[in-house]
């Protein structure tokens, strides 16, 4: 008998777990940042095996928006999931009789999406005429709440030229996933430094040195502002300018770079093919201007534009 006790006593010690339920006991508060809130987020486990690991994944309900709480009942818990257990399974409940879940988020102020203009402003800077770019909000944005994840945020200006953008679209995503979408008014100062007339100019005059000088002005507003001195330099001023204004690129009377009757190469770009032909030009044509292109083989006037000195491109 002695024997027998000593005996049950060794396997009790040896293997303390051997029939003891499994303690599943409930926290007072729990922080998540998933969608759904599972049992593992809200209770511990008096051991680890396969069913606290199958436990531990059940989903309870769906979270609250992030930065938001939500009371749960342990009791309704536990009503739920024994419904789908097997009553053979030895499990103990223990722990608080409600919990307190709050979802955490990710704040997103006033000053990240102005940042994140700027970065917009940065990624297009070999688009753009070279200034110093700035966003101005009529008003700032309010703060918000994103959940945690991989953030991304996509900037669309409401202007596809961009300077003529008076509102900008911010599009934010988690883990790919689209949480908030938000447009920003306001206006766009660009610094630059543009040729400025230093006395008036008449129509036909050649451009000197001594009529321009360069200086720092918004040209958000602008209409093709002449940046580079060289460029306008030893040309005809095409109209009238008056001494202080700034010196559009219109204004000043560029010769033509393909002239009427010239044989001009056609270069047509689809869908990264490429094809030539050849064409007489039916008009003189400046850079960029859209011209009619006679082509030498089918006899056809087509409308090109202007690429450089012999070259012209369909536009398609």
């Amino acid at each position: 008998m002695y024997r027998s006790i000593l005996t049950f006593l060794f396997l009790f010690i040896a293997f303390p777990n051997a029939s003891s339920a499994l303690e599943v006991k409930f926290q007072k508060s729990a922080q998540i940042t998933t969608p759904f809130v599972t049992l593992g987020d809200i209770a511990g486990f008096s051991e680890e095996s396969p069913l606290s690991s199958a436990l531990a994944t059940q989903h309870i309900g769906y979270a609250p928006l992030p930065g938001e709480s939500v009371t749960l009942s342990s009791k309704q818990i536990i009503n739920d999931l024994s419904q789908q257990l097997d009553h053979s399974l030895d499990i103990m409940w223990n722990g608080a009789p409600s919990i307190l879940v709050k979802r955490k988020g990710v704040t997103i102020n006033p000053g990240q999406m102005e940042a994140a203009v700027a970065s917009f402003f940065e990624s297009q800077q070999d688009k753009l005429p070279d200034a110093d770019y700035l966003f101005i909000p009529q008003q700032l944005p309010l703060p918000f709440l994103v959940p945690t994840g991989e953030l991304e945020v996509e900037v669309i200006p409401s202007n596809p030229n961009v300077l003529g953008s008076r509102r900008f679209t911010l599009i934010y995503k988690v883990d790919g996933k689209i949480v908030k979408n938000l447009s920003i008014r306001g206006r766009i100062q660009a610094m630059g430094n543009v040729a400025v007339l230093t006395r008036n100019i008449k129509r036909n005059e050649i451009l000197t040195p001594d009529m321009v000088k360069m200086e720092t002005r918004d040209i958000a507003r602008l209409n093709s502002p002449c940046m580079d001195l060289r460029e306008v330099l030893g040309k005809k001023m095409a109209r009238r300018g008056r001494a202080g204004k700034i010196l559009s690129i219109d204004n000043v009377d560029f010769p033509p770079i393909v002239q009427k009757g010239q044989l001009v190469k056609i270069l047509v770009s689809h869908k990264g093919l490429s094809l030539t032909a050849t064409g007489i030009a039916s008009m003189n044509g400046k850079q960029d201007q859209v011209i009619r292109v006679k082509n030498t083989r089918s006899q056809k006037i087509i409308f090109c534009r202007v690429a450089a000195p012999g070259l012209v491109e369909v536009q398609i």
